[in-house]
């Protein structure tokens, strides 16, 4: 049973490594070729921390993953929109983005919140020719490509095991 656990999740990630990647590079790609890689990284980032073992766990990080970069992507982009970066400004994005988090009662997503800003902030302070709200919302439809590879990967790893057995596991 270990290795057919094994088996099942080795061939999960690496379809959904590929697939995200490709995702994420070709999405971005289409709207700032510099950043492409960073699209394809992030989109790859999003599907692996959402992958889960069962498709059930999968559907509740996905949840989790899309409501922080959600949260990130746009206080992120308002204050890039605004202000200049300093260390001090990211810093407190990160903490107004913990303050989102519990004011709307969603405290799992304050790492993805976190996480996202940080990554729209340090790329836009690279890519200077990419706009603030633009380099946001690449960023979260990057992480809304890798959730929803990740999502449909372990859902029809679930149907497959599931059918030719004709029973219900759960996965």
């Amino acid at each position: 049973m270990k290795n057919k656990l094994f088996i099942q999740t080795f061939i999960k990630n690496i379809v959904v490594v590929l697939a995200a990647f490709l995702g994420g590079f070709y999405f971005t790609s289409m709207f700032h070729e510099p950043s492409s890689l960073v699209g394809g990284l992030w989109a790859t980032i999003s599907a692996i921390i959402v992958l889960e073992v069962s498709h059930y766990e999968t559907l509740t990080a996905a949840k989790n993953r899309l409501l922080g970069s959600f949260i990130g992507a746009i206080l992120s982009g308002i204050y890039l929109l605004f202000f200049p970066f300093t260390a001090l400004g990211f810093v407190a994005t990160i903490g107004v983005g913990v303050l989102v988090c519990f004011i709307l009662k969603v405290p799992q997503a304050v790492k993805l919140t976190g996480i996202t800003i940080s990554v729209v902030v340090i790329v836009s302070t690279i890519t200077k020719d990419l706009h603030p709200v633009a380099n946001a919302g690449l960023r979260f439809v990057e992480s809304a490509i890798g959730t929803g590879v990740a999502t449909l990967v372990a859902y029809l790893a679930y149907l497959i095991v599931k059918l030719p057995h004709g029973n219900e596991i759960e996965n």
